[in-house]
């Protein structure tokens, strides 16, 4: 089967505000076709964020007790409600054209079941929940989430599986809007949460499940590529 390239990019921590800046950037170049499609797997200093669908009050810290722990809390133009991002924690923000046609639900399922593969291969089966919530479950403890938004016809934001965070930072919000669901990791279930492997993984599944040719590119240079105006 052909497949479409794309761009691997991996880095080490970002703060969320930067990433995403840098992800805007990605997604006008790639609507104006100045790159291809990008995956890119990075973590994030703490922070919580909540979607369009989302509401502060759903985080039980205000923003000196959030400051006080390091970490902040962000509304973001992305679906979703309340979630966080951090330290043993992988992202993975897809910045992918789905033009024409915009299967917007067959590349969410991608995405977590991209999360099920890498999950797997790290001794973990997780399990999406059907269509009455997105994510990645292990018997009903929510492993992995997903949160895009499609602007133009091209993707932004993604997915966050969980290797081993510090599980009391979930304890201080109701994530995505269900508050009787605990969060739980690969650490947890008794897999192996290394980042290198864990992010491996993640990537051969993303380019499986969205017909990609991954080929890894620094993020430098994909920035410097999708600043550059189309002759």
């Amino acid at each position: 089967m052909s497949r479409r390239p794309a761009a691997l990019a991996v880095t080490e921590r970002v703060g969320y505000a930067q990433a995403w800046e840098w992800q805007r950037r990605l997604a006008d170049a790639r609507r104006e076709g100045r790159i291809p499609d990008v995956i890119w797997l990075l973590e994030h200093d703490p922070v919580y964020t909540y979607g369009r669908h989302g509401s502060r009050s759903d985080l039980f810290l205000d923003d000196g007790a959030l400051a006080a722990l390091g970490a902040t809390c962000l509304r973001t133009d992305r679906g979703g409600q309340m979630t966080w991002h951090g330290p043993g924690q992988s992202v993975g923000y897809a910045i992918v054209d789905l033009r024409p046609g915009g299967a917007v639900r067959r590349f969410v399922d991608a995405l977590v079941g991209a999360m099920g593969d890498a999950a797997r291969e790290a001794g973990v089966n997780g399990a999406a929940a059907g269509r009455t919530a997105t994510g990645l479950y292990v018997s009903g403890r929510k492993l992995g989430s997903v949160g895009i938004r499609v602007s133009g016809g091209v993707t932004m934001h993604g997915l966050a599986l969980n290797r081993d965070p510090d599980p009391a930072w979930f304890a201080r919000m109701t994530a995505c809007g269900a508050p009787g669901v605990p969060a739980t990791s690969i650490r947890a279930e008794g897999g192996d949460p290394n980042r290198r492997r864990v992010d491996a993984a993640l990537a051969a599944a993303l380019a499986e499940r969205l017909g990609a040719r991954l080929e890894p590119v620094a993020l430098d240079d994909l920035l410097t590529a999708a600043a550059r105006r189309a002759a």
